[in-house]
């Protein structure tokens, strides 16, 4: 199963790697130096890789998006996301201020990048498209933009969003997670459902109820998205503040989400533990 795969330690690895920046706040360079590093992570996995830029309020930050097409022909390819916003903020302070962010949203972003390695090599029949957010903790902007310039092709062949936002702490006493989406998206939530209860011991919780993070613009669009974010995120009160470190997080609650995702994301590909032909190429909040 290729969620066995997901592997702590290199999750822990980019965690670190995104948490050594004093901030990633959407305007900073310190953003585009993490986004960067994205990028590159991407494409050394042999993703096809590009940059989107997001204007808002008289300045810009970028979104970076990466695609793996499938096997299957052309004209029958489905199209699944998997989707994290990348920038931090401190509500208290400026540009400048202290916002680490390691569960909002560093969690979520090494989460994609995890999924991106475990699925690199493997064989999928569909098409894979993982995104970098920008400007989410601004107002949603970085996916607000991407999903207003879809084609109408592209928003027909989407059958999965899955969003992760805050899945690094553990708020409840039993381990869980909440799937937030929509009527729309009740398909999705019913595979990540059964993917939670094959690959892990969490609690499952579900709202119809979305709201302030990346799966919204989806959903407004009526395409099928779900948020994954750690249980009772509300309960996390180090958000957005200089204290939303990396000893704050509960690495297993994290990969119980990340085993569960992907999961469910390889059942929606098609997706198989073989490998592929290219295998040597390297390598919420609540406002």
């Amino acid at each position: 199963m290729l969620a066995d795969e997901v592997s702590v330690d290199m999750y822990r690895k980019t965690l670190e790697d995104l948490t050594v920046h004093s901030t990633r706040h959407s305007f900073s360079s310190a953003y585009l130096d993490a986004a960067r590093m994205a990028a590159d992570q991407f494409a050394s996995l042999g993703y096809v890789v590009s940059e989107e830029p997001v204007a808002f309020g008289g300045r810009e930050t970028l979104n970076i998006v990466a695609d793996k097409p499938g096997t299957a022909l052309e004209d029958e390819r489905r199209l699944v996301y998997v989707v994290a916003h990348l920038d931090s903020i401190n509500e208290a302070g400026g540009v400048d201020a202290p916002a680490p962010g390691a569960d909002d949203n560093a969690s979520g972003a090494a989460g994609v990048l995890e999924i991106a390695r475990v699925l690199s090599g493997a064989l999928m029949r569909n098409d894979l498209r993982l995104v970098m957010f920008g400007g989410e903790e601004q107002g949603l902007h970085g996916s607000r933009m991407h999903v207003a310039a879809l084609t109408d092709s592209e928003r027909s062949r989407i059958t999965m969003v899955v969003n992760m936002d805050m899945i690094g702490r553990r708020n409840t006493v039993a381990p869980s997670v909440l799937l937030e989406g929509a009527t729309v998206s009740q398909p999705v939530i019913d595979v990540l459902a059964q993917a939670a209860h094959d690959t892990s011991n969490l609690e499952v919780f579900i709202s119809l109820d979305p709201f302030a993070s990346d799966h919204v613009p989806f959903i407004d669009a009526n395409l099928p998205a779900v948020l994954t974010i750690e249980g009772e995120d509300q309960l996390n009160i180090d958000e957005h503040t200089p204290r939303d470190t990396l000893a704050e997080l509960d690495t297993p609650v994290a990969i119980s989400i990340l085993r569960m995702n992907t999961a469910a994301v390889a059942a929606m590909l098609g997706a198989s533990a073989e490998r592929s032909d290219d295998d040597s190429k390297p390598g919420r909040d609540r406002k």
